[in-house]
């Protein structure tokens, strides 16, 4: 793909405010960094599909800085998890604007459940991916590539996919990602800035993250409890 200019992080109903706060700062870390480092601009900004703050999931509200609008393209798309996911996964708003990105060759991110709303747009066929525990056993029902032993984030260059599973991946997901979409000087720098190089290693500039422990029996019991929530069956 060519040079990143536009970056929209999606801000719907009851998104994550972690999911969605901390890839938009990071990545407005990136524009910040390379306005200071080469004079370039790029555009990032919190997208929502009406006027008026975003109520997230945890109560707090954002103000976003534009509405999506059906022919807007951003050179990446950054769609978030959150206990509105379910919801989200039956917006064909959003579905239509993930499917638009796509077939434009544009570059999409995903983390956590937001994965399974990647999943209901149709963009994911065989692309491996990663994501969190509650919306795994559905995705892989429907046939989706979820990777086992399960990976902090997972890249998929060829496709233009990046995934990253839940909250505790989601500063070194974006790290990751970012290393990878603009370069690993950006990525070493950002890395420092949000404190993840220490934490994580040299990982960082690769496209698998760490695998996690797993907790089968735990793991099972919120699937059983949450995945009708997150990713409700297909009627």
């Amino acid at each position: 793909m060519g040079a990143i200019k536009s970056i929209g992080v999606l801000a719907y109903d009851r998104c994550s405010e972690s999911d969605t706060i901390i890839p938009w700062e990071i990545l407005i870390g990136v524009a910040v960094y390379l306005k200071e480092k080469t004079g370039e601009d790029i555009e990032v900004k919190l997208v929502a599909l009406e006027e008026g703050p975003v109520s997230m999931q945890m109560g707090a509200k954002v103000e976003p800085h534009a509405v999506l609008k059906d022919d807007d393209l951003y050179d990446v798309l950054y769609i978030p998890g959150g206990r509105g996911s379910g919801d989200a996964t039956k917006n064909e708003r959003i579905l239509d604007t993930i499917r638009h990105h796509h077939v434009n060759g544009k570059f999409i991110g995903a983390n956590c459940v937001g994965v399974g709303i990647l999943q209901r747009a149709g963009i994911l066929g065989k692309t491996p991916v990663t994501c969190s525990p509650p919306i795994s056993k559905r995705l892989k029902e429907e046939g989706a590539n979820v990777v086992e032993p399960r990976l902090m984030w997972l890249g998929a260059p060829e496709e233009r996919i990046w995934t990253t599973a839940g909250a505790a991946a989601i500063n070194a997901g974006t790290i990751a990602m970012v290393a990878h979409l603009f370069g690993e000087e950006v990525g070493k720098e950002m890395s420092m800035w949000f404190d993840t190089r220490g934490a994580i290693g040299y990982q960082l500039f690769q496209n698998e993250g760490h695998e996690y422990y797993a907790y089968p029996e735990a793991e099972a019991q919120l699937q059983e409890e949450t995945a009708d929530i997150l990713l409700p069956p297909l009627s």
